[in-house]
């Protein structure tokens, strides 16, 4: 096996242990739910698909296929993975950083000034989702399969839309790239000091992770979850 091979072997079980490892942290509650889209799944495979691959080339059409329980169970189980294993691991290479070189380098002090900042607003973003994004379309699901009378569907209906999530949906992963910017601006790759080295890797592959998030979001569930609203406007 030449040297090109590994590489490329290494980096595609990188990509599915990115892909697959959120699945760890779901509540067992739920796991007939997520029964559907398993490791070997299509669904998951697709996914894995987008993560290889440059997205202005992937067919996000593949994934309409799919149901929007089993698409937004996926990036449910996304916001669960971000919150409880994701960002703690950065915080606490940072916190790593801040022991080592304590305050003896001004990198360290902007680094964490914007990640604390940009953490808190990426929990934000996310609880937002939860608590009122994603209710709505779990709503819509429901309607759709005949699970709501008239009247709560037409409340539903005048009380929010998809539409007001997309004026209010900020391209929050793009921030993220900032904290590469700051640790690249320092010094070369050879001249930063590993722990730095190994924050940039974690950061630079969460800002993908959540890049490919707001694609699947975007362009899968949106558009999914308007066509169940625009049916059921039109009933």
């Amino acid at each position: 096996m030449d040297a090109k091979t590994l590489e490329g072997l290494v980096e595609s079980n990188k990509m599915y242990q990115l892909v697959t490892e959120r699945l760890d942290v779901v509540d067992p509650a739920a796991q007939d739910i997520y029964a559907r889209f398993n490791m070997e799944s299509e669904l998951m495979e697709l996914i894995l698909e987008l993560y290889n691959h440059d997205e202005e080339n992937f067919q996000y059409q593949q994934l309409h296929k799919f149901s929007v329980d089993q698409v937004l169970a996926y990036l449910q189980a996304s916001h669960k993975f971000y919150l409880s294993k994701k960002l703690p691991e950065i915080e606490q290479t940072m916190s790593h950083i801040f022991n080592k070189y304590g305050a003896t380098h001004q990198l360290l002090t902007s680094l964490t000034a914007f990640f604390n900042e940009y953490k808190n607003r990426l929990v934000e973003h996310i609880r937002m989702e939860e608590k009122t994004f994603f209710p709505f379309i779990k709503n819509l699901i429901s309607a759709s399969k005949g699970e709501m009378n008239a009247s709560d569907i037409k409340g539903m209906l005048e009380s929010d839309s998809v539409d007001n999530f997309n004026d209010n949906h900020d391209p929050i992963e793009d921030d993220l790239k900032t904290v590469s910017s700051i640790i690249h601006s320092y010094s070369t790759d050879d001249e930063t000091p590993l722990p730095y080295r190994v924050f940039l890797n974690q950061v630079e592959l969460f800002e993908m992770e959540l890049r490919k998030h707001a694609i699947i979001e975007d362009h899968v569930l949106v558009p999914m979850a308007k066509e169940l609203e625009n049916k059921l406007r039109a009933a």
